[in-house]
């Protein structure tokens, strides 16, 4: 019984010493005595543990891209064996991603939408400057001069540029050739080909925005492009011109005209979504379906006839065709991650040469100098195609400016949440117009305009 007693006061006396180290210093349950989070990154005896970095992306298309998403980020962690990546797919990462932030929150790697999101984070001090970075990197040599230096935000580097994208139309090869309907090359000559389609009481234009309302951006990104011209629409841009301008209106009116014939989707795109248009124009309901060259991978795969793209014309005589240009995303470290120079190290990874290749043959185009598409085994001619069109645009500078890169935040959120109205008829288009400049005010008084450099 003494034995027993004795060790029962041994044992009593170790678990109160061992309570007390483990309580001195801070408080249990991972927190240090200002009860925030301890890096987990280190063990007591000074050896690394893995280190997790949460980031957030779109939903992926299809089984198949989740698939590529998977083998990539395994690729990485087989790579770097200390760094893993939580991966956590969301319909509407931006959305969710501003609401961590705002909440003192949000992943380690944060990628946007494009420049224009990322400079509202930068602005709020959501975002690690990556200047060093870049230097060890070598980004910016490694990354188109334009693409770089969009995602530059008071000085800074902000961010690193992600794809390249521009607006293109599908349209059903087969269908047109049947009926023998030419592409357009002109305002009026998309006017008579979508008459020439109504005709045969098929859909001209597939489109739909109820379930992503900012997808009207990108026929305002096209009309505003199609009907100045880029040089004049960029001094609306830098705000020498304002938004309520007479060819501003014109471009818009130009636009509610073709909705209000029904020629995109019968005056029921607020009411669809995309995938409802996009399986419109594979079930041979509608002939064509304006939409981004992201698209391109997806139709390759689907559409069960004959296809091609074509530049959406010019609306105005004196304005020459071109592609409104936009960065698809652009992605930077959250300020408050313990993990910036790992997820510096991944977003290195992921915008290397070696992903650019691989990306070019799903589509996607990195704005990565030196791809050199010719070299490319196994690229649709498609795909090949459209990168052909971009790059011979920018090389010509026939490109334009999209909004997701190029257009002051609050007016671009103003332009494209309410252009519905415009088109459903509740909203005049020089009151639209004339508020969006307002909002365009706010931002150039804020700073927020994008930086031409000239």
């Amino acid at each position: 019984m003494k034995k027993g007693l004795a060790l029962f006061l041994t044992l009593l006396l170790c678990f109160t010493v061992f309570s007390a180290c483990s309580n001195s210093g801070g408080t249990s349950g991972g927190a240090d005595q200002n009860g925030q989070p301890k890096d987990q990154s280190k063990q007591q005896d000074g050896s690394k543990e893995t280190v997790e970095l949460q980031w957030i992306t779109h939903t992926p298309n299809s089984p198949e891209d989740e698939e590529y998403m998977r083998k990539m980020i395994q690729d990485f962690e087989s790579q770097n064996p200390g760094i893993k990546i939580k991966w956590m797919p969301n319909k509407d990462p931006d959305l969710l991603t501003k609401q961590q932030l705002a909440a003192g929150g949000g992943p380690d790697i944060i990628m946007t939408d494009g420049p224009t999101t990322l400079k509202q984070f930068a602005a709020s001090g959501y975002l690690v400057d990556l200047t060093k970075y870049a230097e060890q990197y070598g980004w910016k040599d490694r990354f188109f001069d334009w693409a770089y230096d969009s995602v530059i935000h008071d000085g800074k580097l902000m961010g690193v540029p992600g794809a390249f994208e521009t607006l293109v139309v599908y349209y059903n090869q087969d269908m047109f050739e049947k009926n023998g309907w030419n592409i357009p090359g002109s305002y009026q000559e998309l006017v008579d080909l979508c008459k020439k389609i109504s005709g045969q009481n098929i859909i001209p234009i597939a489109f739909g925005s109820s379930d992503f309302k900012a997808a009207n951006e990108w026929w305002l990104s096209e009309a505003f492009n199609a009907t100045l011209g880029p040089e004049q629409f960029k001094k609306v841009l830098k705000g020498e011109v304002p938004w309520n301008d007479p060819a501003m209106a014109d471009a818009v009116n130009k636009l509610k005209d073709l909705w209000q014939n029904g020629y995109i989707n019968k005056k029921q795109s607020h009411a669809i979504t995309i995938t409802d248009a996009w399986n419109l124009f594979y079930s041979g309901k509608a002939a064509m379906k304006m939409e981004g060259t992201w698209a391109l991978f997806d139709v390759l795969n689907q559409a069960p006839f004959k296809w091609d793209i074509f530049v959406l014309p010019a609306w105005n005589d004196g304005v020459q065709a071109n592609l409104p240009l936009a960065l698809g995303e652009a992605t930077g470290i959250n300020a408050k991650s313990k993990h910036p120079d790992e997820a510096a190290k991944f977003i290195d990874f992921f915008y290397s040469m070696n992903r650019a290749k691989e990306e070019v043959k799903r589509g996607t185009f990195f704005p990565v100098n030196g791809v050199d598409v010719k070299s490319i085994s196994d690229l649709d001619p498609k795909i090949s195609k459209a990168y052909e069109l971009l790059t011979q645009a920018m090389a010509e500078n026939r490109t334009g400016y999209a909004a997701w890169t190029y257009w002051p935040p609050n007016a671009e959120t103003y332009l494209w949440d309410n252009l519905d109205s415009v088109f459903l008829g509740q909203l005049k288009v020089e009151d639209y117009l004339a508020n969006a400049d307002k909002e365009a005010q706010k931002d150039k008084a804020d700073g927020k305009l994008f930086d031409f450099g000239d």
